[in-house]
């Protein structure tokens, strides 16, 4: 095989069989002759008198058989490499590093990628003891620049993919940063080594740890930082306080000195640079202030466990640089684009950010200062300043004491209302913004009387304004309904419900969009479903006229599907069906149709969009969530839809990779809870699954806490009939209770077990309910349930939930009352467990239902003492 004119004609070819059949001759090499088809690749990459494009395809080549995102991929990949026989792999390196020499950049990217690739393998393996030294020489003072530059690039690689904790890479630390040092210093000429360097360093700060800890290296690494914020090129200038930001991320602790000898002058003075890209970076270093004080004030607070050991200074940085570090941000704010897209990020909206962590971190402090702001800009004739001043405002509403900006809101609410009329749509869109976040935020600034009227007609008026003004309307008029609506169902009337008739109108009207320009005709749907979730009585006809005209939609959806023609007709007509699925699932939910033909035309057209879905499509999920809340709404009278419906729920069960999965467990604890014992004829092929699933390691985690909680429906559902599940699914739970944190578990795995043990709780409340007519087949499994419960109670974060709670002395109270011979007396008599019950009984912080069955719950435990 020529591979290179194999890999031109993959890449180059103008003829596409060419180039698929090019492409299907390398995966066909690289299957079945591995070895020399790396041998080719290498040949190929070291090879001068080849086409560029082909050596760089050449290298990412190789790379592209050594690295993987998937974690058993990638295992496969190593052992593969490691099984090569030693010279070959050598040349393969050798050819790598001679590569890096390329005068040819592009080359010498390709193979800095391909050298980083082989380190992710042998450096914690021990092996490959010379590259750095290899690296570290190429950065010298007499290497050509195109040298150096490809040696850091491969440097900075390295430390971004490999693992900071590995002691095979850690012992190439010294080597790092001598390389990187030498690189990045103000003496080095080149510019492009010295920015090279710079990104490099911020790869390697994991790395560097113990040398960061010595204060002799550190002073020389922060010298050289601050350096090179200085330097004549502005990019180098970004990239420098970008590697600050970094540091003082990592490394907050260190920085004190730092910050009052120079980076308080630096950073605000960077901010000030007319370059954007650089006054970007200066403000993320203060942002990045912000973040790790803000993180140190809820390590401090009763937020994270007691058992968590918190031994960082809080130096209060920002408080102290307010008065410079804030007119700068403020100032920043003027600095739109005018014709910015969206996801471009800038500095004005690089300053807003830093604003809002600016108040969150240092509270009332920002008010003053903003407030002045606000006022000499709100009404002046350049939009920016109107724009910036509206910005400032919505910045600081989350942070400073709340009844400050109570009676600040309650004045600028007027003239910020007469903004949204204004000409300039970046004004009437960032005003939009902000009454969303005062709805949000600051809810008690909004009189009902007074401000309520005038905003909702602005927010109407929005509605037929730009897809941006529209979309922020929507979510400030979420925003007003969760806050002041949340009692609308429990309730004959609300604040909002005035206003429902033209506020429904005015939103189905601007769902008629055809198109979603950002996010506008989501946002309506979204706005909609929560006004129906929100209804109280007064407004439920209302609503239900509503459904009509989503039912209609969903239902035109079915035939529009016929008429598509490429994949934005496809996504856009997806997006159309899951915002109609939510709005009517909410309104289901609310509403509660239970005559039949309103539910034989809800299921009729429910499993018409299951039976008529796309291939890939992700919108069974919503389908299954919507027949969920029909199941709900009807109750025992779903069981007419099983036979139909149950071989999608089966089909999306045996697939525990399909995203749907999940939903679909939780669908089945739905219908057990809408059709009681009617579920059971169906219980073995869910059991089964269930077990199935959870006995495979693949399985997504999500997936295992639904079953095990979808076991406590399912028991509760079927009652004594569980009895041919209880000793499997009761060995389940003890197995999984069994679960533990370890000191340096990652957060995801702590979330995770937390996820578990509440799943358990509800398995376990579910079976106690279930099996109360069969006591003595329950009986050989309270102790477990008991030394679950004693667990849950040692663990600070799980007993502040008031839903744990709730179980738990559920729990209590339940098995108190089915064993009433003294049976159970001696889990009734631990202490933990009338502490426990106290402390449900006084904690301010828990409602008044919970309150009451505590203390049920101490009346059972009495009685089971007296016994």
């Amino acid at each position: 095989m020529d591979i290179a004119a194999v890999l031109e004609a993959a890449l180059l070819s103008p003829d596409p069989k060419a180039r698929q059949d090019a492409e299907a001759q390398l995966e066909l090499a690289a299957k079945e002759h591995f070895v020399p088809y790396l041998g080719m690749l290498t040949n190929t990459l070291g090879n001068e008198s080849v086409k560029t494009e082909v050596r760089i395809l050449a290298g990412i080549g190789i790379k592209n058989q050594l690295v993987a995102k998937d974690a058993k991929t990638k295992l496969a990949q190593t052992e593969r490499w490691v099984a090569i026989e030693s010279p070959a792999k050598n040349q393969i390196k050798q050819t790598a590093l001679q590569s890096l020499l390329s005068p040819d950049d592009r080359v010498a990217n390709a193979a800095a990628q391909l050298v980083a690739a082989i380190a992710d393998i042998e450096l914690p393996r021990n092996e490959w003891p010379d590259l750095m030294v290899v690296l570290v020489d190429n950065t010298g003072e007499n290497q050509p620049v195109n040298v150096k530059r490809a040696s850091l690039l491969a440097i900075g690689y390295i430390c971004e993919t490999a693992d900071p904790t590995n002691s095979g890479v850690v012992a190439q630390a010294n080597g790092i940063l001598t390389a990187i040092v030498q690189g990045a210093r103000s003496a080095e000429p080149s510019i492009v080594v010295r920015q090279t360097a710079i990104n490099a360093l911020v790869n390697s700060l994991e790395f560097i740890r113990d040398n960061f800890e010595r204060e002799g290296e550190r002073n020389y690494i922060m010298q050289v930082v601050c350096e090179a914020t200085q330097a004549p090129d502005e990019k180098l200038q970004a990239s420098a306080f970008g590697a600050l930001a970094r540091i003082m991320s990592m490394y907050y602790s260190y920085m004190r000195l730092y910050m009052e000898k120079a980076l308080y002058g630096l950073t605000v003075e960077g901010m000030k640079n007319p370059r954007n890209d650089v006054s970007c970076m200066a403000v993320e270093f203060w942002s990045t202030v912000c973040e790790e004080e803000i993180e140190i004030t809820l390590q401090q607070s009763d937020v994270y466990d007691e058992e968590e050991v918190v031994d960082r200074e809080n130096f209060e940085f920002a408080k102290f640089a307010i008065n410079e570090v804030l007119p700068t941000l403020l100032d920043l704010l003027t600095r739109q684009e005018e014709d910015a897209d969206d996801d471009e990020w800038n500095v004005a909206m690089a300053a807003a950010a830093c604003l809002q962590l600016f108040a969150e971190n240092t509270g009332s402090a920002v008010v003053n200062l903003t407030l002045q702001f606000v006022e000499v800009n709100l009404q002046q004739p350049d939009w920016r300043r109107r724009e910036a001043a509206v910005m400032a405002f919505g910045s600081i509403l989350d942070g400073p004491d709340h009844g400050t900006l109570a009676h600040v809101i309650g004045q600028a609410l007027p003239p910020m209302l007469s903004l949204m009329n204004d000409p300039v749509l970046q004004v009437k869109d960032t005003v939009a913004w902000c009454l969303g976040r005062i709805a949000d935020l600051v809810i008690e600034g909004i009189n009902t009387e007074t401000h309520l009227p005038e905003i909702m007609k602005a927010l109407i008026i929005g509605f037929q304004d730009h897809p941006k003004v529209l979309t922020n309307c929507c979510w400030t008029l979420i925003n007003l309904t969760e806050q002041l609506g949340q009692e609308g169902p429990y309730s004959q009337t609300t604040p909002i419900s005035p206003y429902y008739d033209p506020l429904l109108q005015g939103l189905i009207q601007a769902s008629t969009r055809t198109d979603n320009e950002n996010s506008s005709r989501t946002s309506t749907y979204e706005a909609l479903g929560v006004l129906a979730s929100c209804s109280a009585a007064d407004t439920l006809p209302l609503v239900t006229n509503v459904s009509a005209v989503i039912v209609q939609r969903l239902e035109s959806t079915l035939i529009m599907q016929a008429q598509l023609v490429g994949m934005d007709d496809r996504s856009n007509l997806e997006e159309l069906q899951i915002s109609l699925l939510s709005v009517l699932t909410n309104i289901i939910r609310r509403v509660s149709p239970n005559d039949r033909n309103t539910s034989d035309r809800l299921m009729t057209l429910l499993l018409s969009l299951l039976q008529q879905k796309l291939p890939n499509s992700l919108i069974e999920e919503d389908i299954f969530i919507a027949i969920g809340s029909v199941a709900g709404a009807v109750q025992e009278n779903f069981s007419v839809y099983l036979e139909a419906f149950i071989p999608y729920l089966m089909k999306a069960l045996e697939d525990p990779d399909s995203p749907t999965c999940n939903t679909a467990v939780g669908l089945v604890a739905d219908l057990a809870v809408a059709l009681g014992a009617q579920i059971e004829p169906y219980c073995d092929m869910f059991m089964n699954i269930f077990l199935t699933n959870l006995q495979n390691a693949s399985v997504r985690r999500d997936v295992k806490v639904s079953i095990l909680s979808c076991f406590g429906d399912i028991a509760s559902a079927i009652g004594q009939n569980f009895e041919k599940y209880l000793a499997i699914v009761m060995q389940v739970l003890v197995q999984a209770s069994s679960l533990r944190k370890e000191a340096d578990s990652p957060y995801d795995i702590v979330d995770y077990i937390h996820q578990l043990r509440e799943a358990i709780l509800d398995a376990y409340a579910g079976i106690v309910q279930g099996m109360r007519e069969k006591p003595d087949v329950l009986l050989p499994y309270i102790q477990s349930i008991f030394g679950f419960l004693s667990l849950i109670h040692t663990n600070q974060s799980m007993i502040r939930s008031e839903s744990v709670v709730r179980s738990i002395v559920g729990l209590i109270g339940d098995i108190a009352d089915i064993y009433k011979q003294g049976e159970v007396k001696v889990y009734y008599e631990d202490e933990w467990l009338t502490d426990l019950i106290r402390k449900a009984r006084a904690d301010r912080s828990f409602s008044a239902s919970l309150k009451e069955t505590a203390k049920w719950a101490r009346e059972q435990q009495k009685m089971q003492l007296a016994l």
